[in-house]
């Protein structure tokens, strides 16, 4: 507890001018004093690097300097050719135009800790008692040199914020979030209300923050995303990396990889001890911007501004959130991380707690014996006895008086962003979201577990008992697996992968988007009179308003119907599957409970897709392809995200550097208007016969001749899916067809005058 309050001590006085910066006189004084204008860069050989450099990416070091001295052999002699540079300039030439740059902190090689804040002066881990220092270099040079034993990456998120102004384009993509806001409010003005929920800019959390002036019109809003990685799937290779994410962008900008600013790196393959000390350099530059307020040069209107930096959200999966709150886990007595205020209920002598509104009837133990608790009636989160609970907390006397307090408050220690202004933090617990991508694959494992009766049992209930566990027979689990392989292709190509053979692939991979097409998908069909009706009926109601709460863009009256029935489902499933037994207490995991929470978090934060993990999760993928070099996962880790971060910066300031979307598939042909044909195509044009005559011909009209055609294999749309024509497809095998669309039609037959066998 003293070193975490040393910890938010230090953030609380956070200036760039202070050690744990480490930002060099150069990065400084840009960060300080933005240029006025972007000098471009004109020199062809300068260019023809920077090309050469984005265009290699995923190459060595040693093929751009091979493709470097072949251009200058081929043009030897020109001023051109002797201004390309080497790999080693081209990266240091990107690094100072930009102004990102990366710093590096000790840590203890194990993750214990990272010398940080109050632990910068150690020579020995507090934890592990292991040195700082690589102590065969330090005994082989007597103590003189001392070289850390392993160190960490962190991206000051600055200098990414200020290129993103030094563009117009750019710039004007940045103004989003203001217009955006302008309209938001002219609408409440008119009509009193926000009918469609689209954004953050919708939640009056936001909202709030704009009205009491803490959000201004040329502030900055960020959130921040902390999860786990693994690299590679034989050998172990976790590690922690947290990213920014920048609100201001349009949505369709704001969660693409040209935009996700990684923020930091923590190397495993050990969890870390201390996670404070390994986020604090990230959270005292966000700091220290607050303090002096973020140097701006707008291209767009060619002015200079100081910008506030407002952070919004903290995200991350379940686990991930008590690095950023302080709170207990998810087994906690008051473990919501929402912080509603819920009292969870336990078994006789057990430890954890599960979040069941209903007290079970046969036994109870002291203290979880409260009172039913009504699932219409929950509290919101951001519980008002927070700050009074975190008082208590801190002020524990000893271990024995913090376990205590732990138990019945629900935080274990004060959160590290409490040093944030709070004109320029929404602050815990507001600030923390419900990560809707997780939830699902939560939710699916729970489900799953019941169906198939695996999930952890009583010796005197026998899970062949469970009226619900129809997947429990071996031969049936199998025949439903094959079923749902074979109906993934009737789910559009743009739904991306669809689910595999669940029976075989559940406990090798199967992905959380697997999870989530089967569960809120094609399940609800293929349980459909396999499952008991009262189950199944129970589950539909999940499945429908999960679906609504996935969705982008949500109105008021699916807000209302989701939360009407997402309340029901959480009340009947206690009743069909708990039955109120404390043996089934455990059945209620925290994942039901958050579900309830879902759509007053889309009313005060926006759609849950706004925030949700799925950034994180490409990102952490993006970053891995291309780790080269496997004996050094993490510090080549580290090197492609500075590496990104610069990139990232460099073409906001020269987007016509970036050609990664702007040209098309090999042997595509534009029409206009956003439609492109795309191969394969026919080698030879045909006059069309038969029902292609007739449909072709009724479409132009009897006044054109029938012309010539060349027959294409795909189109793509302009709302961006393809569209697949049946001479190419009819040659592919069944199980490899997606079919892309399901047309719905409905006959009355009291008003048709079409006789009985044309209707059939």
């Amino acid at each position: 507890m003293c070193h975490t309050m040393d910890f938010i001590v230090a953030l609380k006085n956070a200036s760039l001018n202070d050690p744990v910066a480490r930002l060099g006189t150069d990065a400084l004084q840009q960060l300080r004093n933005p240029p006025h204008a972007i000098d471009p860069i004109e020199n062809p050989g300068m260019r023809f690097s920077i090309a050469a450099y984005l265009a290699l990416e995923n190459t060595s070091q040693d093929a751009y300097n091979r493709v470097c001295r072949a251009a200058r052999n081929a043009f030897n002699g020109s001023l051109s050719a002797d201004n390309i540079l080497s790999f080693y300039n081209i990266e240091k030439f990107i690094a100072s135009y930009t102004g990102v740059v990366s710093i590096e902190h000790d840590m203890c090689c194990n993750t214990c800790i990272a010398y940080t804040g109050p632990f910068t002066h150690l020579n020995t881990c507090l934890t592990c008692g292991t040195s700082c220092w690589k102590e065969e270099r330090l005994q082989g040079t007597h103590g003189r040199s001392k070289i850390a034993a392993q160190t960490f990456t962190t991206i000051p998120i600055g200098p990414q914020l200020q290129a993103l102004y030094w563009n117009k384009d750019s710039a004007i993509d940045m103004d989003y979030l203001r217009q955006q806001t302008e309209e938001v409010l002219q609408q409440i003005r008119e009509t009193g209300g926000i009918p469609v929920v689209d954004d953050i800019a919708m939640g009056w959390d936001y909202l709030g923050a704009v009205l009491d002036g803490d959000i201004k019109s040329h502030d900055i809003v960020v959130m921040v995303s902390l999860d786990g990685a693994q690299l590679y799937d034989s050998k172990e290779s976790d590690c922690w990396i947290f990213i920014w994410i920048i609100v201001n962008l349009p949505q369709d900008k704001r969660y693409r990889k040209l935009h996700v600013c990684p923020g930091g790196f923590i190397p495993g393959p050990n969890k870390p001890k201390n996670v404070d000390s390994f986020l604090f350099p990230g959270i005292h530059h966000l700091a220290a911007l607050q303090a002096e307020g973020l140097p701006i040069w707008n291209a767009r209107t060619d002015s200079r501004y100081l910008s506030d930096i407002y952070l919004i959200f903290m995200t991350a999966d379940r686990p991930g959130l008590v690095y950023w709150n302080g709170m207990v886990g998810h087994s906690g007595k008051n473990g919501c991380h929402m912080y509603c205020g819920t009292i969870s209920r336990r078994k006789t002598n057990g430890k954890h707690y599960y979040p069941a509104l209903l007290k079970p009837r046969n036994h109870c133990p002291r203290g979880s014996d409260h009172p039913d608790i009504e699932v219409f009636k929950l509290l919101l989160g951001g519980c008002g006895e927070y700050a009074a609970h975190l008082q208590t907390i801190i002020a524990a006397p000893n271990q024995t008086q913090w376990d205590k307090r732990k138990t019945e408050t629900g935080l274990t220690k004060p959160p590290l962003i409490l040093a944030l202004r709070p004109s320029q933090s929404l602050g815990v617990p507001l600030c923390m979201t419900t990560d809707i991508m997780h939830l699902a694959g939560n939710i699916s494992d729970l489900l799953i577990s019941l169906w198939c009766g695996t999930l952890d049992h009583a010796v005197d209930d026998d899970p062949a008992d469970w009226p619900w566990a129809v997947l429990s027979n071996e031969d049936v689990w199998h025949a439903h697996g094959s079923t749902v392989k074979h109906a993934g292709r009737f789910l559009p190509s743009s739904y991306d992968r669809k689910p595999r053979n669940i029976a075989k692939k559940i406990n090798t991979q199967y992905k959380t988007w697997e999870f989530q097409l089967y569960i809120f998908g094609l399940a609800p069909i293929l349980l459909y009179n396999v499952l008991p009706m009262e189950y199944w009926a129970n589950y539909c109601k999940l499945v429908r308003r999960f679906q609504i709460m996935c969705q982008s863009s949500l109105t008021q009256e699916e807000l209302l119907d989701a939360h009407a029935l997402l309340c029901s489902w959480e009340h009947e499933f206690e009743l069909v599957y708990y039955k109120l037994r404390e043996s089934h207490i455990h059945f209620v995991r925290p994942c039901v409970h958050q579900v309830v929470h879902l759509v007053s978090e889309a009313i005060f934060k926006g759609p849950p897709i706004c925030y949700a993990q799925w950034t994180m999760e490409r990102t952490i993928g993006n970053l891995g392809e291309q780790i080269r070099q496997p004996s050094k996962p993490f510090a080549n880790l580290s090197h492609e995200g500075v590496w990104r971060c610069q990139v990232n910066s460099l073409l906001s300031v020269m987007p016509e550097l970036d050609d990664s979307n702007t040209g098309l598939p090999y042997g595509s042909v534009d029409i206009g208007n956003g439609y492109i044909l795309l191969h394969k195509c026919a080698k030879n044009v045909v006059i069309p016969r038969g029902d292609e005559a007739t449909a072709i011909s009724h479409f132009l009209g009897p006044e054109h001749v029938l012309p010539r055609i060349k027959k294409w294999a795909q189109l793509h749309l302009p709302n961006g899916q393809i569209a697949r024509s049946a001479w190419r497809e009819t040659l592919r095998l069944p199980e490899q067809i997606r079919i892309s669309c399901n047309v719905k039609v409905s006959l009355i037959r009291a008003r048709s005058h079409i006789p009985d066998k044309e209707l059939a």
